[in-house]
């Protein structure tokens, strides 16, 4: 069996190929453009970029693929018209700019939002930001035949299907967590038009094939079955390894803490946590968030003319000491689990006798409390996990590791494969293509792990103590 996964991400777009193994091969990628604008996307590119990457690597194989598999970035807005014609750039989830919308919702809504939906709005979401084209450009909003997210217009873009799944429909807000459909009565109550939000279809389900027009394009042949697929969170989850008993600590521009549970579990967690829906229909995904996360490294390397490397060469040489200077790291707000987005980063028991290194360590040390304390919470409310997946910053640099080994209890992991989301989406494919009975199943065979030395210590135990009584106040 030979899947080709495809990733959207909001800086570079992802493919390669899988078997039912989980071996990955012909790893393709290429950077987007995002000069023009840190938070609008053209979509037509999202489609040029990965026809170019899908002919690159069918003209390797050595026999047709059996799927593709979709993922990508959450929470954009982008309004198709009646032929499939984007009729505006995509507003990615970085925009900020429906605060105003999604403080309506809030305040009109606020129960009704986390019951329904597991979530209160942020103006990261969709829906607000589709409040605001409705009454800023009712031009556009009344041309947009269909709102899609970024996976969702290509599988548009290969099978002329316009469909979503419950992981990006949740993404929204406005999905059911509990039925997996469209509220209609919620969005008749905001005079949405329900017709244009596309069908939800299960995540590891064939949603159309590959047209002739699309084969042409991208090598594929017609006919080749499209898989739904998640978005990024879920296939990030799903290629982490997260399960009742593993989460997920990512370090990139932000910090995530990635964990999964039974479904209805979620309602314990609304409004602390975010919680989605997962690929695996039985499951329901839970989010902790710092937005700075990785961030405040760039942040502070240009604040002391060093390289990101030379932070973490330095950060490497400090030790991690009952008087280590302790970093707040809300430069971008709080995020998950008290869901302020204020910006409102801190520095305490700084002192002169600190240099720059000390300042390093204390960095890495402070962007990972957040995610410990996310973690405490999500244990707190759904029970023990006995391990943790390290990803992207968090396994690869020394600093990041050994602070994470330091702050958390449970047994670490490092997925030999690191490419999580390009994983994820293949673990779903395989699913779909009934190569196994469940994603839980296919996740078992297809994921594999290196473990690393446990070397939580009590140090790092107080020194979190002490972030959480300054982080309170």
């Amino acid at each position: 069996m030979k899947i080709i996964a495809v990733d959207i991400g909001t800086s570079r777009i992802k493919t390669a190929c899988f078997d039912e193994t989980g071996a990955m091969d012909f790893l393709r990628s290429q950077r987007l453009d995002r000069a023009a604008s840190p938070v609008t996307q053209d979509a037509e590119e999202w489609y040029s970029v990965t026809a170019k990457l899908l002919r690159e690597i069918t003209s390797e194989l050595p026999c047709p693929a059996d799927a593709v598999v979709l993922t990508g970035n959450m929470h954009a807005l982008l309004g198709v018209d009646s032929d499939g014609v984007p009729v505006a750039p995509a507003l990615l989830w970085s925009d900020n700019s429906a605060a105003a919308e999604s403080d309506f919702l809030n305040d009109k809504f606020g129960k009704e939002l986390l019951a329904l939906c597991g979530n209160k709005s942020t103006p990261v979401f969709t829906l607000p930001k589709m409040l605001q084209m409705k009454k800023a450009f009712p031009e556009l909003y009344a041309k947009s035949a269909t709102f899609m997210q970024s996976k969702d217009f290509i599988s548009f873009s290969l099978t002329k299907v316009r469909c979503t799944d419950p992981t990006d429909a949740s993404g929204v807000l406005g999905m059911d967590l509990s039925s997996g459909k469209w509220s209609k009565d919620f969005f008749d109550e905001l005079e949405i038009d329900t017709g244009k939000l596309p069908q939800i279809l299960p995540s590891a389900s064939v949603c159309g094939y590959v047209t002739r027009e699309a084969a042409q394009e991208t090598g594929l042949r017609e006919g080749t079955p499209v898989i739904t697929g998640t978005g990024d969170l879920s296939s990030a989850a799903v290629g982490s390894g997260v399960n009742d008993d593993t989460i997920s600590l990512t370090l990139g521009t932000a910090g995530q803490l990635l964990a999964s549970g039974r479904r209805g579990d979620g309602k314990r967690l609304a409004g602390k946590l975010f919680v989605f829906a997962h690929a695996d229909p039985e499951q329901e995904l839970f989010l902790g968030s710092v937005p700075s996360g990785g961030f405040s490294f760039e942040w502070l390397s240009k604040l002391h003319n060093i390289t990101v490397p030379e932070f973490f060469e330095l950060a490497d040489t400090a030790a991690l000491t009952k008087d280590l200077p302790l970093y707040l790291p809300y430069i971008l707000g709080k995020g998950a689990p008290s869901m302020d987005y204020t910006p409102g980063g801190a520095w305490h028991k700084l002192n002169a006798s600190h240099g720059i290194a000390d300042i390093c360590r204390g960095a890495v040390f402070g962007a990972l409390c957040p995610l410990k304390q996310c973690t405490d919470l999500l244990e707190e409310l759904t029970g023990k996990r006995q391990y943790i997946s390290l990803q992207a910053l968090a396994c690869r640099e020394k600093a990041v590791r050994e602070t994470a080994c330091a702050l958390f209890e449970q047994d670490k992991r490092i997925p030999e494969n690191s490419e999580a989301s390009l994983l994820g989406a293949a673990v779903v494919g395989a699913a779909a293509l009934k190569a196994y009975n469940s994603i839980k199943d296919a996740s078992k065979s297809m994921i594999k792990y290196t473990s690393i030395e446990d070397s939580s210590t009590p140090l790092a135990g107080e020194l979190y103590k002490e972030f959480l009584k300054y982080a309170a106040k």
